[in-house]
């Protein structure tokens, strides 16, 4: 099951009666990916309204076809979410919410959670952050990347440390299948599979990375074979895509 936790922020505006500046936040965790943040600034009539966009925006990013819970600390967007129904003025944001699960067939869920938690807190930050104009790109984001390859194994270990927004530490595990008859280089296949998990915007730092896996990465034209070229200057074209920087230690 797929989870997202919302939070909002907002205030009123002097020269508004009727909407002030809100933002929102939310933490998509969906099985064995790094945790997805996104985040958005809007006009809305009070805070409520500023997390059911939340729980929109968590609605559209999450995969189809797929149950979702929605995690949140507000108990009028609870009620929207798990009955329908709410504060009138969440009347039109609730419809669409529903109607855009319905539309990718996505069983919602609402649970409490109090805004101690991390991804509360970091769901939180984003939100306050979004409210003064501070969008995600303006925020520093950063993975580790460890790859650890035994020679005698077809199997890599890729652990993955992402900082977050509100300074904590999120750690991932993958287990990375090595194919001896792919024509790539093992310690190649370890840091690829490494940099599809990264997230746009990113800076990738990757330790003890092969020296051969940083050196046709660097540059692929000295791999002997083609194919093996192709598929490097595809992921480094995907990265550059997706403002993604890699960078070597040890």
């Amino acid at each position: 099951m797929n989870h997202a936790f919302v939070d909002a922020s907002w205030q009123e505006q002097a020269t508004s009666r009727d909407l002030g500046v809100g933002g929102w936040g939310l933490v998509l965790l969906r099985p064995s990916l790094l945790p997805q943040r996104i985040q958005g600034q809007l006009d809305a009539p009070d805070n409520n309204a500023a997390e059911l966009r939340a729980v929109l925006e968590a609605v559209r990013a999450a995969p189809a076809g797929e149950a979702l819970t929605v995690h949140t600390d507000n108990q009028a967007v609870i009620a929207c979410v798990a009955r329908g129904r709410g504060p009138h003025l969440l009347t039109d944001l609730s419809r669409e919410v529903q109607d855009e699960a319905q539309a990718k067939q996505i069983r919602l869920h609402a649970r409490y959670a109090p805004r101690t938690g991390r991804h509360m807190l970091s769901a939180h930050h984003l939100a306050n952050e979004a409210r003064k104009g501070h969008t995600a790109g303006s925020l520093p984001a950063q993975t580790e990347v460890l790859i650890e390859q035994r020679p005698a194994t077809l199997e890599a270990r890729v652990s993955l440390r992402h900082a977050t927004p509100s300074g904590q530490a999120e750690r991932i595990l993958a287990l990375v299948s090595l194919d001896p008859d792919s024509g790539v280089p093992p310690s190649v296949q370890a840091l690829l599979a490494a940099l599809q998990l990264a997230q746009s915007g990113e800076t990738v730092v990757v330790r003890r990375a092969s020296k051969v896996a940083q050196a046709l990465w660097q540059r692929p034209e000295r791999a002997l074979r083609p194919a093996v070229q192709n598929q490097l200057l595809a992921a480094r074209a995907l990265a550059a895509e997706q403002g993604v920087q890699v960078q070597f230690l040890g």
